[in-house]
């Protein structure tokens, strides 16, 4: 019986020396996998039909799923105290999650639906019975606590109403119920709420990105698979063009692990970091999981048979847009949060001419193969840059 006693719940300690992502939340991000990707299958599906507007659809969708990421992420790094009854609710959290999941698959052709509405009213049930153990134990907590709690059931209460609503209601009463998603965190914790740990976010933050990153990784196997399965295509095709888009993502990778957010965060710990962090890297995610999109529409360019209308340009222009939105967040944020760099305006500059000359060869008639090559030298550049730039702050900080 001593096993199922609740113990009370604690705020965490921000100056832990050792504070890891645990394996229950590696097991919630499991979710988020097929999250991702079933964004990413939509976003491309649509762009293959030329149909533009898919842009703003993929930007909804991929708020959807990075919203409740969010909210768990941000409770488990000040609180999580990983007893029974926290694991039971993070096992509910991960079935809403699903549900939300599930939802995201047909979401390009149905919008959202009952079932996406239903997970996240399971997500934020969950959440709001860990809320309500900080309410009537946290000391100094309460008000962070019960602006959540009424934050997310009233939330919930709107999207309920959405479903009913006349469709022709429904498109503006989205956004706005997106905008009060995001302002909400903003009132709930905008006098408390400063005990997240500043290694652990970043770590939470990079392991997402590895997530987003799998798209890419998954594109390339797709280029590999295709090209390995038609015989008329030449095995020239899978070494010159799967290793430069390999060597593309590879080289994001690299990009945005130079960026010692973890450092910055404890160094420049600021309590509005809560939003710019955590808002900033929605568009690093979307940008990244859009990326590996383009890269199967790289290859159906390439192949160009079955009455396949992708041209090359057209694939070039869509890979270089995204790849310029990630470029410019990621120096955005970090022009913002580290308040000691000094190189990100000559590192996007450079970065942009380089995107620029890459398209334009390719618009004249250069293969997207080498196109591709030459792109890369974007984010080649932008690390180079940001490389020498961390060696010259980090040794002011550390004298």
């Amino acid at each position: 019986m001593s096993r199922l006693k609740i113990k009370p719940i604690r705020a965490r300690d921000t100056s832990e020396s050792h504070r890891p992502s645990t394996t229950l939340e590696l097991l919630f991000d499991l979710v988020y996998v097929i999250a991702v990707a079933a964004a990413a299958h939509g976003f491309y599906s649509r762009l293959s039909e030329h149909d533009l507007s898919g842009f703003l659809t993929f930007i909804v969708a991929f708020f959807i799923l990075w919203n409740a990421w969010t909210s768990f992420t941000w409770f488990a790094s000040g609180y999580d105290p990983d007893d029974w009854f926290y694991r039971i609710s993070v096992m509910f959290q991960m079935f809403g999650s699903l549900m939300i999941a599930a939802n995201i698959h047909q979401f390009y052709e149905q919008g959202l639906t009952w079932i996406g509405v239903t997970g996240y009213a399971i997500m934020r049930l969950a959440s709001c019975s860990q809320w309500w153990r900080v309410y009537r134990q946290v000391p100094g907590h309460q008000k962070v606590a019960w602006r959540s709690m009424v934050g997310l059931l009233g939330l919930q209460a709107l999207w309920i109403s959405w479903l009913f609503l006349p469709a022709a209601l429904q498109t503006p009463a989205l956004f706005l119920f997106i905008l009060a998603e995001l302002l909400m965190p903003v009132w709930a914790r905008s006098e408390q709420f400063d005990n997240w740990h500043p290694g652990h976010i970043a770590e939470r933050y990079g392991l997402l990105t590895i997530i987003v990153l799998g798209e890419g990784v998954v594109g390339v196997s797709n280029t590999i698979q295709y090209f390995l399965t038609h015989s008329a295509s030449a095995a020239s095709s899978i070494i010159f063009l799967g290793s430069s888009l390999v060597a593309l993502v590879f080289s994001l990778w690299w990009l945005y692990f130079i960026v010692p957010f973890d450092r910055i965060l404890n160094k420049e710990r600021r309590r509005h970091d809560l939003f710019l962090f955590g808002y900033g890297h929605f568009f690093i995610f979307a940008s990244i999981a859009g990326l590996g999109s383009m890269l199967n529409l790289v290859t159906e360019s390439v192949a160009g048979d079955n009455g396949n209308v992708i041209s090359q340009t057209y694939a070039m222009g869509m890979l270089s847009g995204m790849l310029s939105v990630f470029l410019l967040t990621l120096t955005i944020l970090r022009e913002l949060m580290c308040r000691k760099s000094s190189r990100n305006m000559m590192a996007i500059l450079m970065a942009f001419v380089v995107i620029g000359l890459s398209y334009t060869a390719v618009a004249l008639g250069l293969p997207i193969t080498y196109g591709i090559w030459l792109i890369i030298l974007a984010p080649i550049v932008m690390i180079w840059f940001f490389g020498r730039d961390n060696e010259h702050w980090l040794a002011k900080d550390s004298g």
